[in-house]
């Protein structure tokens, strides 16, 4: 809360900080987060004042301001001002003599250029009547008649010429231009309804040579739009002379200047979640705490201001979620968010997701050629401003070259250098086998997290119940362990000891119900029927979802043998063309192809299995992303 004086100096204090989301003020007002004890009369007038709290009406000056800004950045060409000019705004700056020093010449300029543009068009037009000796002002002001000049087709020749005997018109042929034929029509004003809708049917297009002052020939006219764009362009190179002087003398002080205009716009903006009364506004918003000290701080010059906190845990508010995460782990994100922001009181899965989609994807994609492609792809996009998506594609592409050097495979190639740890195509058990076994460890950790979630928001019936919760995780390894014991391996666990864990966990969850209201006295709105069928679906689909969720990870397996076999089906299609060129163009091809296609699919691949075979497990991602409201 502070004085409406110090408003506009306040709000850019704090966009120029980047620390706070403004938020309605009407919610704290209403929580009565704003009154003051009465031990003075200076609170005793700041009480008072709630009693005439009303929102902001938009100041149509500042919107003025940001076209003047805009107008004079397209008079110099400045496309955006640089940041660093709004850090040190000064909002005494008079604007409006700044603006009226460039107001005129801003209008002349715009209306030299308007100008040789239409005498541009104008000089096309008539140098294609050069050769039309006559006045053109006697045809002009014809009394009785109308004159045009335009283009005719072909066809529309052809067809004028086996109609013209029944057209009320005279048509002169005057002249060739790059195969199109020029026509003169005159023809009595009384009739000009009539010879329109003739010419419109022949396709007539119309070239505007009347419509001007016009005086003397075509080629007269020519020269004389020669000579006034001359002139035109002449002052035109004045005025950049000119503009060019400003920008080398004054650049910072105009850009200065423009800061401030433009940062009416966002000031703006931050009013429509405020609200004022006679003497003060008032505005909310979230900061993080790690920052809150330094806005204190920064807004402690301001007299008679006052700033409160409330902690996020106590706000009935949705509150926001500030990602944390490394500059390493940042770039992942942006696929985090795709999904879904973290709610509040959420585990952040950023760096659980970082390694294991980098595992899945360089293991699914392993190659040491094509990797370096897309790593070198990602540093050019972090270069070009599109830092997040860059910085992911890098990533991929360093993990792709570290399974390509484990599985010795260059650009498809497993001839050119031995591989560290085993050929994917060469045994094709092995990998299957070790695929599924990551997918195993994977969906351990997603049990984990699920159950360190619901213990951390106090939800300990899904903690211990839920098939995401401790039952589930019975569940998950009572079926790993049948499932190698039926394929002939050998589990810690027996089969007939694995089926009963299975039945008891699965009765458990069944009896989900009846067990609280025993023993914890929980009461449950649903009917007892209801619950019984509905929950009887649910341990079915438990079963199904933990059996495809395993089996589900074989396809990392399958995507790390099908890369070296496409490779192969090109290798092929080279051979088969059985010339050197001709094969090298098939490798070429295929290679790209691989890149594109493949590295695609993988791409949706790995994401799919976090997504629906990990986050299902512990996360909702339905939260709000924090977005710090900034003036740049």
């Amino acid at each position: 809360m502070g004085r409406l004086k110090d408003m506009d100096s306040i709000i850019l204090d704090i966009l120029n900080m980047g620390v706070m989301e403004f938020i309605s003020s009407d919610v704290t007002v209403k929580n009565n987060e704003f009154v003051f004890s009465l031990d003075n009369e200076e609170n005793v007038e700041r009480n008072l004042e709630l009693n005439y709290i009303a929102p902001f009406k938009e100041d149509e000056e500042h919107f003025e301001e940001v076209k003047k800004a805009e107008e004079i950045m397209k008079f110099f060409g400045i496309k955006k001002v640089d940041d660093k000019y709004f850090k040190n705004i000064n909002l005494d700056e008079d604007i409006d003599s700044f603006y009226d020093n460039f107001k005129t010449k801003i209008k002349e300029y715009e209306e030299m250029k308007k100008k040789v543009k239409l005498i541009e068009t104008l000089k096309d037009n008539y140098k294609l009547f050069k050769n039309v000796d006559i006045d053109l002002r006697d045809i002009s002001n014809l009394k009785y008649f109308t004159a045009r000049f335009g283009f005719l087709d072909k066809d529309a020749r052809y067809r004028l010429k086996k109609n013209y005997g029944n057209i009320l018109a005279l048509i002169y042929h005057t002249g060739t231009v790059d195969d199109r034929e020029l026509y003169l029509a005159i023809y009595p004003k009384e009739v000009e309804k009539d010879i329109d809708r003739v010419l419109r049917s022949l396709n007539f297009n119309e070239i505007d040579i009347l419509g001007r002052d016009v005086m003397g020939t075509a080629e007269d006219m020519f020269t004389n739009l020669k000579e006034e764009e001359d002139s035109l362009r002449r002052r035109i190179w004045e005025y950049d002379q000119y503009k060019e002087n400003i920008m080398n003398s004054r650049y910072d002080d105009l850009n200065q200047t423009l800061a401030h205009m433009l940062a009416f716009e966002k000031i703006e903006k931050a009013k429509k979640y405020m609200l004022r009364s006679k003497n003060y506004f008032y505005a909310s918003g979230w900061v993080a705490e790690s920052n809150y000290k330094e806005l204190e701080n920064k807004l402690s010059k301001y007299e008679k201001i006052d700033i409160y906190a409330s902690d996020a845990d106590l706000d009935k508010r949705k509150t926001p979620t500030k990602l944390k995460n490394s500059n390493f782990f940042k770039p992942f994100e942006l696929l985090i968010n795709m999904y879904g922001t973290p709610n509040y009181d959420e585990f952040d899965p950023t760096i659980i997701f970082g390694i294991s989609y980098m595992i899945l994807f360089g293991s699914m994609f392993g190659d040491l050629g094509q990797g370096a492609i897309f790593a070198i792809a990602g540093i050019i996009l972090s270069k070009k401003k599109n830092k997040d998506f860059g910085g992911l594609l890098l990533r991929m592409g360093v993990s792709s070259m570290f399974f390509g050097l484990m599985y010795g495979s260059v650009f498809g190639s497993e001839n050119l250098i031995p591989a560290i740890w085993f050929r994917p195509f060469d045994s094709i058990n092995k990998t299957l086998v070790i695929a599924i076994f990551f997918g195993v460890v994977l969906s351990a950790i997603s049990y984990g997290v699920g159950i360190y979630n619901n213990i951390k928001n106090k939800e300990y019936d899904e903690a211990f119940f839920g098939k995401e919760g401790f039952l589930g995780v019975l569940i998950f390894i009572a079926m790993i362990n049948i499932g190698v014991n039926i394929m002939g391996g050998s589990a810690p666990i027996s089969t007939n000891v694995g089926i009963i864990i299975l039945v008891v966990a699965l009765l458990l969850m069944l009896f989900k119900r009846p067990i609280l209201q025993t023993f914890f006295k929980k009461e449950f709105d649903q009917k007892a029927g209801d619950y019984y069928i509905e929950s009887s679906f649910g341990l079915l689909e438990a079963l199904l979802s933990t059996m495809s969720g395993i089996i589900s990870f074989i396809r990392v397996g399958a995507f790390a043998i099908n890369h070296v076999g496409l490779f192969l089906a090109f290798k092929t299609l080279g051979q088969m063309i059985g010339s050197t060129g001709g094969n090298i163009a098939v490798l070429i091809i295929g290679n790209i192809v691989i890149i594109g296609l493949e590295g695609l699919i993988v791409f949706i691949q790995s994401l799919r299995l976090e997504y629906y075979e990990m986050f299902s497990k512990f996360y909702s991602g339905d939260g709000k992303l924090f977005e710090a409201d900034s003036i740049y």
